[in-house]
């Protein structure tokens, strides 16, 4: 009663099998859903087993009905994702999947959210990334173009117009180019390279994809550098847009 943490047992009544516990030779077996966070970070010195480890957890949770999604940098996971018939999106230039940022999920049934406001901080986000950093007038500026772009394809903060076809970067970038502030004409031209320029063919497309598997992969390791840091932001953003669709045990992993 004064000491509760002496015992070295680290098995729960539930959950998955971890490995064996050194002090007494049982079981670790342990449910990260039943605490009060299930978040957690995997550190270790290289070669130590990090990605091996989180990986024998996602297919064990796999195993007992959790949703799997996995943002893979470096190419690890392809073989595990075809060893258990996941799905394997890769992002690239040329062809392969794409992802539209402007996309919203849809949901209008949950006490009618407006789901525009949050997806506009969001893209202010993805904006920041993209500009390098933006000042109070390029915000500002950014923020009455990106409602602009919306209310163009008929969606406004009203729910129930959210569920329409969403607008694209291109969109966007002619709403810069005919706003009247010199600022925006100098986003539109820093916006340049990803419409017609050395960074297109990414961003500006229709999302041709859907998370319906419960093994999913994402890779960006086809990637130019430069253009990794956003999709890294915008892939997070995408996956936790689509998965308010439905709500369920899900295992996000984000690779080093």
């Amino acid at each position: 009663t004064t000491f509760p943490f002496v015992t070295s047992e680290l098995t729960m009544d539930h959950g998955i099998m971890y490995g064996i516990n050194m002090h007494n030779n049982s079981l670790v077996i342990f449910d990260r859903f039943e605490l009060e966070n299930a978040n957690a970070v995997v550190f270790a010195k290289s070669g130590a087993g990090k990605s091996y480890f989180v990986k024998l957890e996602a297919v064990r949770s796999l195993m007992l009905g959790t949703e799997v999604i996995i943002i893979d940098p470096e190419r690890e996971y392809e073989d595990l994702s075809k060893a258990v018939n996941g799905s394997y999106i890769s992002f690239s230039q040329d062809k392969g999947h794409k992802m539209n940022p402007f996309e919203l999920s849809g949901i209008t049934e949950e006490d009618d959210e407006d789901e525009l406001r949050a997806k506009l901080l969001s893209l202010q986000g993805f904006f920041k990334i993209m500009f390098d950093g933006l000042t109070s007038i390029e915000a500002s500026i950014v923020d009455r173009a990106l409602i602009l772009t919306y209310r163009e394809k008929g969606i406004t903060f009203d729910p129930i117009t959210q569920t329409k076809t969403p607008p694209m970067l291109e969109d966007f970038y002619k709403v810069l180019k005919g706003m009247a502030e010199t600022e925006a004409h100098e986003l539109a031209r820093r916006m340049e390279k990803y419409i017609i320029g050395s960074g297109a063919g990414v961003f500006n497309e229709a999302t041709n994809f859907e998370i319906d598997n419960p093994f999913t992969v994402f890779s960006i390791r086809d990637l130019q550098e430069e253009l990794k840091p956003l999709a890294m932001y915008l892939m997070l953003d995408f996956i936790w847009t689509i998965i308010r669709k439905k709500r369920k045990r899900r295992f996000l992993v984000v690779d080093e």
